[in-house]
């Protein structure tokens, strides 16, 4: 049972494979409200979702679905629903490797269409990036690495979930630098053209001279496009 009584958030509404978002909350109710939505239009365009929880456990992120009246029994029994511990995925034998990693999100999509569905949707909660494991300082150069992934045209795509409360400045920052579209709190932003910083750009040896020339073609072409 899937109960449309609460509206989806057009941000999520409008995701397209392909997408690549950031998610950052400030509260454990926008939170919710990403996940409900989040889960809701996979199962209603027939898409396998594979859902990596850490600080919500996979039996609160289960209650939180039975409130939305979702059948979340079913999705996961058939299959269409996948919730693992993050750890379990992004720590291949207890180090991340930002590679590999994309190595195997290419294999999962893979499976998901060979299983028959039309995509693949991805959400992480990155929170677990904050325990030190091995490999973790290599966090921001896999979501810029995520988006030559996204770029090959792979029917898939994520929404990385950041907690404010958690994460400091300096790492959101650059959460914000490899991120085309941010989900704040709840509202969807194309920032494409705003802090996103494209990958060649962002992981070169200098990357502040990178993220410096980016941030003045952008000013640049605003300039342009600015009425005289």
């Amino acid at each position: 049972m899937c109960n449309r009584t609460s509206s989806i958030l057009p941000a999520l509404e409008k995701m397209q494979p392909g997408d690549h978002y950031c998610g950052i909350f400030r509260s454990d109710a926008d939170q919710r409200r990403i996940t409900v939505d989040f889960v809701r239009l996979g199962l209603e365009r027939h898409e396998q979702m594979l859902y990596l929880v850490h600080l919500q456990t996979a039996e609160r992120l289960r209650a939180t679905l039975l409130e939305a009246d979702i059948d979340v029994d079913a999705l996961i029994a058939s299959g269409q629903l996948v919730v693992q511990a993050a750890k379990d995925v992004y720590l291949v034998d207890g180090v991340f490797d930002p590679r590999k990693m994309i190595e195997i999100l290419g294999q999962e999509t893979t499976r998901a269409v060979e299983a028959g569905y039309t995509a693949l949707r991805v959400t992480g909660e990155m929170s677990w990036a904050l325990e030190g494991d091995p490999g973790t300082e290599r966090l921001v150069e896999y979501e810029a690495l995520l988006n030559e992934f996204y770029a090959t045209g792979a029917p898939t795509y994520s929404i990385c979930q950041y907690d404010q409360r958690r994460f400091d400045a300096e790492l959101l920052l650059d959460v914000l630098h490899t991120h085309p579209r941010v989900l704040l709190d709840t509202e969807g932003i194309d920032n494409s053209s705003m802090y996103y910083v494209p990958p060649q750009a962002f992981l070169a040896v200098d990357r502040n001279g990178g993220i410096l020339e980016t941030r003045l073609a952008n000013l640049t072409g605003s300039a342009a496009a600015s009425p005289a």
